[in-house]
């Protein structure tokens, strides 16, 4: 690239930069966004956007690099170009989180998350930062829990997990071989119902959420 004559720009550095990480080659995106960073001091028009910060922290947080994360986010704000929108900012915070945790600092995950619940109204648990919460959490347990999970006074957490099973057959399992549409009424009763092949054995549990276009 020094030695090109062709004029690249932002949009043609972030590309090149993208289609590294997405080979899963974060030293040459790292060394694209060098590059930016390097020709963005004497061009102002080349200096990034937020977007391409958070790909490569996510690319960092996967692997556990808690150190490059936090740089990038600190110098993701003096920086980058345009405006950095909120959920911008929530995902810098819970990539923090993630890289954290995937380097087994689960104090500093800790704390990370009880920021993040205290800035958040609600998560999904299946989103990015609900899955790492569930590391955290489980890491925690129940006394050092962000979170503060509620048990009910007539659970015993000593107790095996059978005491409080639904006996198999009691939970009336459908066969699995039956059409779903012959069986909708049932999904507004419960949430999730098991299924069974010829010979009894459970083969899978069916969602009452999957099942939107019934």
């Amino acid at each position: 690239m020094k030695s090109s004559l062709v004029s690249i720009d932002r949009t043609a550095y972030t590309a090149m930069a993208d289609a590294f990480l997405a080979c899963g080659s974060i030293d040459g995106a790292l060394c694209i966004f060098g590059e930016i960073i390097k020709q963005a001091g004497d061009n102002k028009d080349l200096r990034p956007k937020p977007h391409l910060y958070l790909s490569i922290m996510r690319a960092f947080a996967t692997i556990g690099d808690f150190d490059m994360v936090r740089r990038l986010k600190e110098r993701m704000w003096p920086d980058s170009v345009g405006s950095i929108s909120r959920s911008a900012k929530q995902e810098a915070d819970e990539l923090l989180m993630e890289a954290a945790i995937n380097n087994n600092q689960v104090d500093v995950a800790r704390r990370l998350l009880r920021r993040i619940v205290n800035g958040k109204e609600h998560f999904s648990w299946r989103s990015r930062v609900g899955l790492v919460a569930l590391k955290v959490e489980t890491l925690s347990g129940f006394t050092n829990s962000p979170l503060r999970p509620h048990v009910f006074p007539q659970i015993l957490l000593n107790d095996p997990v059978e005491k409080y099973m639904i006996p198999f057959r009691e939970s009336r399992p459908l066969g699995a071989d039956l059409i779903l549409e012959n069986v909708a009424m049932r999904f507004l009763k419960d949430s999730a119902v098991p299924l069974v092949n010829d010979w009894g054995s459970c083969v899978g549990i069916v969602h009452s959420r999957d099942c939107t276009k019934v």
